[in-house]
């Protein structure tokens, strides 16, 4: 991917060197006794007329675009290759204008809210749990600041980053009214003191004063900032004092992926033309002396001087500073090892700042240097000289995905998880928020990796929403635990009446419904002749009224002789000789008792037992259970689930497999949405389906499998990074892995977003122990049942 391959630095300039003279560290780091808050910020306030330049008092002035990022998911090289010019061409334009940038990426946790009423006290414990766990997230916020002398820069720049950065969706930040949050603000108070807020109302004057800020303290041995926000913050700045040969976009996300509240910032003050020709007109000399020159520097530096000649690139004094936060020095201390540590790793040479710690801090400041003659970077504790593809490469501004917060099922997640980021992702099964919108979705999963534990903690998350009900078609009860614990109802297949012709009226739905359950009845390939069969079979049925309406009724007269549907259909009744098929008892009851049950709880467990794995079997089995759910929700607010279990050999029954796809093209318009589980994806690959099913599949989850392989991942269209994972290649450092990849496309739109979510259950604590399944489990289950009666749930 472009925007993490590496991208060379050419010539990376350091002017450290003014640290060594007393009198230019004295200018650069003003006198270390002093404090520095003693006098008033910079800052004076927001554009009275405009709302969105912050003024200094320097006479500087700024404007500042938050940027959501983008997504690189589903882009090909191509692509990624063009939003990276983009950012190039940008800085480039920005720095001919003079015009100086600060980038920041803000890693802050923020409150969630968390509120639903629960049909159970079981679900309200695990409910209450979750919330407890996830009642604040991390978010990761970028922004952009430029910084010119005059207005006419900043005009331009308003101009062009919103059609430049448009992938990224920048918005400017402008001044609130009334008491209203204002973001602008907030994030004027984050430069001051670290707490990027949100809740501030409009400071539009006098800004030194005002902002709310903090009792800011520098520690002059150490370089430990200590805030009050008001909870007490410790901060320590680390400066990146050289570059390697290359650079690459995975260094701020692999930053921004540890645990713990960080900031990273790159200030770029533009070298103007002349004045970068000039000077590297003068390295160039030195570097092509025949005693003390270097060959190799001397190429670099002949390359950049025809590049500033061409005017193809801009040449920028950087400082790149990262500033972990913590309410401890211990756990501030943990996080610098993990820090430095990524930069040792690349090679990227770095200083912990002590007496220069706070020249870094109010370097992120909109100022403008007072000295009469100034060069770029003059201010910097580290400054480096990038060119603008060096930066671009740097800052790809990657977004990372956080679900969705509300859809059609209810104005909140089905269910939280955790990211690698330690950001929180709200768990949605449809792609947008719209009515009848696309959630059906796929899981792959091998045996024993907790398939059964994740898909249920989903089901009990719809039970939050009114009228949304969710079906689990089971496999050798491993669910019944489950769905007992959380109030729902566990019926056997075979302990049910079944007869897949007791429809209602002869309407031409219910005409295609019994058709549908005949042709998966079959169980074989059709020929002309059998279709024609199956629909006079259908015209016998409506002559014939309930309780009499049955499939041994029918049988003798719909079927010719000694054909291959006469055989087919008779391991399904007891014919007019007496001789009773091995399945007679399945589908021919008086009348079909499904309609009363599926709607007695908000979710239905139907043991398939060993149904699931005969495709003859299961295949009309599911398909009129699924039918019959279809009908039972016609017409009623809501919404519904439907997951299959192991429904690769339910696929390989040609009636089925036609039914299936039909589910995953038709259910969403009744409000449903439809989840099938497979071992791998070659499960799914063989099935004949795989194309049908996936084109209206939402959302897809994937569990780490070692035995998948290239091939069976090629209907996916997964990138090298996804494919990876989804084959057990890039397993966490953690003892106990429980993560899953999970991505959402949208065909119609383009969209697609991915996460590697952490399904682990065990930090709800005592809530967990609903989550069990086997034969223990559920002879527990009914001991306490048979103990305690109507009482039971509350011993669990």
């Amino acid at each position: 991917m472009i925007w993490t391959d590496v991208i060379t630095t050419g010539l990376v300039t350091s002017m450290a060197g003014s640290l060594v003279v007393p009198a230019g560290r004295r200018l650069l780091l003003g006198d270390i006794e002093q404090d520095w808050l003693q006098d008033e910020l910079e800052l004076d306030g927001i554009d009275p007329v405009d709302g969105v330049t912050v003024r200094g008092k320097d006479r500087s002035l700024s404007r500042i675009w938050h940027l959501q990022g983008t997504s690189y998911d589903a882009r090909i090289e191509s692509e990624q290759q063009t939003l990276l010019l983009g950012r190039q061409s940008l800085l480039q334009d920005l720095g001919k204008r003079s015009v100086t940038v600060r980038l920041f990426a803000v890693k802050r946790q923020r409150e969630i809210a968390a509120h639903a009423n629960w049909p159970n006290s079981v679900l309200d414990e695990i409910g209450t749990a979750e919330a407890r766990q996830y009642k604040s997230s991390y978010f990761i916020d970028w922004y952009l600041m430029a910084t010119a002398q005059t207005m006419q820069p900043l005009l331009d720049a308003e101009e062009k980053i919103p059609a430049i950065l448009s992938e990224y969706r920048p918005e400017l930040l402008v001044r609130s009214d009334d008491d209203q949050p204002c973001l602008l603000s907030g994030f004027l108070n984050g430069l001051v003191s670290g707490d990027y807020r949100r809740d501030l109302p409009a400071t539009s004057h006098n800004l030194s004063a005002n902002l709310p800020a903090s009792d800011l303290h520098c520690d002059k041995v150490t370089g430990t900032i200590t805030t009050h926000v008001p909870i007490r913050q410790f901060h320590k700045v680390i400066a990146v004092t050289l570059w390697p040969e290359t650079l690459s976009g995975h260094l701020i996300g692999e930053v921004l992926a540890l645990q713990g509240d960080i900031e990273i910032c790159q200030i770029c003050d533009p070298w103007g033309s002349d004045q970068a020709m000039l000077v590297n007109k003068r390295r160039m000399a030195g570097e092509s002396n025949s005693w003390f020159g270097n060959p190799a520097a001397a190429a670099e530096v002949s390359t950049l001087l025809d590049l500033l000649a061409e005017g193809k690139t801009a040449l920028f004094a950087t400082q790149f500073q990262i500033i972990p936060r913590a309410e401890t020095e211990e756990k501030l201390h943990g996080l610098i090892r993990e820090i430095t540590e990524i930069l040792g790793n690349k090679r990227i040479g770095y200083a912990v700042q002590t007496k220069g710690a706070p020249v870094c801090w109010f370097n992120r400041l909109p100022v403008i240097s007072k000295r009469k003659i100034r060069l770029p970077g003059s201010q910097f504790m580290a400054p480096l000289d990038l060119r603008d593809q060096n930066i671009a490469a740097l800052w790809a501004l990657p977004h990372s995905a956080t679900g969705m917060l509300a859809s059609q099922f209810g104005p909140a997640p089905v269910r939280w998880f955790k990211t690698p980021t330690g950001q929180s992702y709200a768990f949605q099964f449809q792609v947008v928020n719209k009515p009848f919108s696309l959630g059906n979705f796929l899981v792959f999963a091998p045996s024993g990796v907790g398939k059964s534990t994740l898909i249920m903690h989903l089901m009990g998350g719809l039970a939050k929403f009114e009228n949304v009900r969710s079906y689990i078609f089971d496999s050798k009860e491993g669910t019944r635990f489950m769905v007992e614990a959380m109030g729902g109802l566990y019926q056997a297949y075979d302990g049910l009446s079944l007869n897949p012709l007791d429809v209602g009226d002869d309407t031409p739905k219910n005409r295609e419904r019994v058709y549908a359950i005949l042709k998966s009845l079959a169980g074989i390939d059709l020929e002309d002749g059998d279709i024609d069969a199956l629909n006079h079979a259908v015209d016998l049925a409506f002559q014939i009224e309930p309780p009499h309406r049955t499939l041994n009724a029918i049988y003798p007269f719909a079927f010719a002789r000694r054909s291959a549907l006469r055989r087919a259909f008779a391991q399904w009744v007891t014919d007019d000789k007496g001789n009773t098929g091995l399945r007679s008892h399945i589908f021919n009851a008086p009348h079909d008792s499904l309609g009363g049950l599926l709607n007695q709880s908000h979710m239905v467990g139907i043991n398939m037992n060993e149904a699931l794995a005969d495709p003859a079997l299961g295949g009309p089995v599911v398909g009129h259970i699924s039918e019959a759910i279809s009908k039972s929700v016609a017409g009623r607010n809501g919404g519904f689930v439907i997951f299959i279990d192991e429904a690769a050999k339910l696929l390989s029954n040609p009636g089925f497999r036609d039914l299936g796809a039909e589910m995953y093209r038709e259910y969403r318009k009744l409000g449903g949405a439809v989840g099938m589980a497979f071992q791998d994806p070659a499960g799914l690959g063989k099935t004949g389906a795989a194309e049908a099913i996936i084109e209206n599949t939402a959302t897809m989850i994937f569990f780490p499998n070692s035995k998948v392989t290239e091939e069976s991942l090629k209907p996916f269209n997964l990138n090298d990074e996804q494919k990876l994972f989804v084959q057990g290649r890039t397993r966490s450092r953690k003892k106990n892995d429980r993560r899953v990849l999970i991505i959402k496309r949208d065909e119609a739109s383009g969209f697609e977003e991915s996460a590697i979510l952490d399904v682990d259950l065990t930090p709800l604590g005592d809530a967990v122990r609903f989550y069990r399944s086997g034969p223990d489990a559920n002879n527990d289950l009914a001991t306490i049942q048979r103990k305690w009666g109507d009482a039971w749930p509350s011993h669990l």
